[in-house]
């Protein structure tokens, strides 16, 4: 789903970024919790990787992608640092079997900081990044600061406000970056509250359908002027903001 089409925000003020924003393509995790009654505490989800449908979903946004001519726009790829997310960013921007693919495709790079909530469920609690850096040779993992996983905690799970303040933190982050147009491969609470707080609580001017929960490996692309990224702050969400993330 593209929401406003990049070639119209690429007219616009030149103060601004373009952001390509995907939600990794169903895990195992997905099919495991939301079909086959699998509690979220269970060891077997461990860092989740894709499934079958999940791959079958990165080869048909790929196209769209190649459609859109974007490979030859992006000019960064970030990248959560869960499997699921890296394989769906490798998918999506590296795999080099397809006809006319641009020479020089864009770096990716692992972030930490744009992961999904952490803590608890063992879905969400990453490899060490000396495995992963053995399993995904193309991505960059100069950023990351810990080879284990120091963020995720095994008895509670981070708070919203917690997953706010990270969002607001990436996009500050984002916004020294000297790339203007930037992919960005997440997951579904981190994308949506980080939008919801630039909404809501920055008044970044946003549909409503920019704020609904993405689907699995779903691209969204907006157009963020920097006046909206300034220096984070706590964000509490709202029981509004809770009942859309648990919907």
């Amino acid at each position: 789903m593209e929401l406003c089409g990049a070639q119209t925000l690429r007219l616009s003020s030149p103060n601004f970024k373009i952001l390509h924003l995907v939600r990794h393509a169903q895990g195992i995790h997905n099919v495991a919790l939301e079909e086959q009654g699998e509690k979220p505490e269970s060891e077997k989800l461990f860092d989740a990787h894709l499934s079958p449908k999940g791959l079958q979903q990165v080869s048909e946004r790929r196209k769209k992608i190649l459609e859109l001519g974007l490979l030859d726009t992006i000019e960064l790829v970030i990248t959560s640092t869960l499997r699921r997310t890296m394989e769906t960013s490798v998918g999506l921007f590296r795999e080099q079997e397809d006809i006319n693919i641009p020479n020089n495709l864009p770096p990716i790079v692992a972030l930490d900081i744009c992961r999904e909530r952490m803590g608890l469920y063992p879905c969400d609690r990453r490899a060490s990044i000396s495995t992963h850096r053995i399993c995904f040779p193309d991505i960059d993992f100069t950023e990351i600061k810990s080879d284990e996983d120091a963020g995720w905690k095994d008895k509670e799970r981070e708070t919203l406000e917690e997953v706010v303040t990270r969002g607001l933190r990436f996009l500050t982050w984002l916004r020294e970056r000297p790339e203007k147009e930037i992919a960005i491969v997440s997951h579904g609470i981190f994308l949506q509250q980080t939008l919801l707080a630039l909404h809501e609580r920055r008044g970044m001017p946003l549909q409503d359908a920019h704020l609904t929960r993405f689907a699995n490996c779903e691209l969204r692309t907006i157009r963020i002027e920097k006046r909206y990224v300034t220096k984070v702050s706590l964000v509490y969400p709202t029981k509004k903001e809770e009942a859309k993330l648990s919907s």
